[in-house]
């Protein structure tokens, strides 16, 4: 049993330690990747309490002054409902 156990010990080791990068040839040089100065900028705003980039994951929404605001979580969204007018002068920027 000890055997047993040692031998998939050893197993895993060794499967884990497998360098997955994938093999470069010497002929061939790997391609530069063009350095971009642009960012991505989506067109939803933010969740206006913690700042948190929009997600499409996002949940939860409400809608304000006629703007559909969505929120990372209940919580951030709860907090904004307390004082939306502080965090839309926020967005608005």
């Amino acid at each position: 049993m000890k055997q047993l156990i040692l031998t998939c010990s050893v197993l895993l080791a060794l499967a884990c330690n497998q360098n997955s990068k994938p093999a470069e040839t010497k002929d061939a040089p790997m391609p530069e990747v063009p350095a971009t100065t642009e960012t991505v900028v989506s067109d939803k705003w933010p969740d206006p309490v913690c700042q948190m980039p929009y997600d499409t994951s996002y949940k939860e929404w409400t809608v304000y002054q006629n703007d559909t605001i969505h929120f990372c979580s209940i919580t951030c969204k709860e907090v904004f409902l307390k004082k939306p007018d502080k965090y839309m002068a926020k967005l608005k920027k």
